[in-house]
């Protein structure tokens, strides 16, 4: 992208008041991150952020450049975007973003219709977390992304695909394994294998630990693994349970040698979405998009596939 690299240390620094969060983003030092927002207070002769015990925080000079730097940031990414259709043809390019569980799982069918539909159409993904994918997505990244949390209906377009639910799995000789349901006492006691703390099934799960008064800690994790499918086969390996998607669980191989159990008091529900913003919209392309995904795609279609009651 081409913008100010003080510009982008600030923005990165703001976004997560954080100078290391941000050298990390830029791939560059803290202290070089440091010197470029040296040099932006030294330009506009205020200081843009403050410490305190607490942490980073913007001054009031900070919050308001915060607020152009992303409407500039979103400017260039637009100029970029329509530069490039009008040097390689418009609408050649297609940028979809999708959390681990649909890029694994979604995807392939998505983008294997859309592309007999669209065949001259460039497509690139991207794998974020929902809430860096809507981020992307509202700056002009990105076209269209599938998550699975609730967004603003106002700002954004949002096409319902496939509802899905956070269970949890383990061997059939384990104690659990008859109960089919198990309360979150239960739940924290066992051994537990998950994805890692940003992916959906952690968060569906820390909503529901709010719930009755519990949080992460209260959980014995022993291991945090970036791939459902590790999760599946640690938790076949070891006397553990294990925390996963059942629309993963759907598409994975060697998941019928586990068992599947619920939450006691309620299933943790969630809809797969397309999340466009009204702008997006207007791209034949991605309105293309989001009528293979309905057409390809219905909320209780997987549940119907198991057999399984959503209530």
């Amino acid at each position: 992208m081409i913008l100010n690299t003080s510009i982008r240390s600030f923005l990165h620094a703001a976004r997560h008041l954080s100078f290391s969060v941000a050298a990390r983003k830029t791939y560059i030092s803290q202290p070089a991150v440091s010197a470029r927002i040296k040099r932006l207070e030294e330009y506009f002769n205020v200081e843009l952020f403050e410490r305190t015990p607490a942490g980073l925080r913007l001054t009031a000079a900070g919050k308001v450049f915060f607020d152009y730097a992303q409407r500039l940031e979103q400017m260039v990414a637009e100029a970029e975007r329509a530069v490039k259709d009008i040097s390689e043809g418009d609408d050649v390019h297609l940028y979809l973003g999708a959390n681990r569980s649909a890029t694994s799982v979604m995807l392939p069918e998505l983008l294997s219709h859309f592309g007999q539909t669209c065949p001259d159409v460039r497509i690139r993904t991207e794998l974020q977390s929902p809430d860096q994918l809507l981020e992307r997505l509202s700056y002009g990244f990105l076209d269209a992304v599938i998550v699975e949390q609730a967004v603003d209906e106002e700002r954004y377009h949002v096409t319902p695909l496939l509802k899905d639910e956070v269970v949890i799995i383990c061997l059939p000789d384990h104690p659990l394994a008859d109960k089919g349901k198990i309360t979150i006492e239960e739940l924290c006691r066992e051994p537990l294998v998950t994805n890692s703390p940003m992916s959906g099934t952690r968060q569906m799960l820390r909503e529901r630990l709010d719930l009755h008064d519990k949080h992460d800690g209260d959980l014995n994790i022993i291991m945090e693994l970036q791939s459902i499918d590790l999760v599946r086969q640690m938790t076949a390996n070891r006397q553990a349970i294990g925390l996963v998607s059942r629309l993963v669980m759907s598409q994975t191989q060697g998941s019928e040698n586990l068992v599947i159990l619920q939450i006691n008091d309620a299933p943790m529900l969630r809809v797969f979405s397309m999340i466009t913003t009204h702008k997006s919209l207007e791209r034949p392309n991605v309105r293309k998009l989001c009528e293979i995904a309905s057409e390809i795609y219905d909320e209780d279609m997987l549940f119907r596939q198991t057999g399984t009651k959503t209530s």
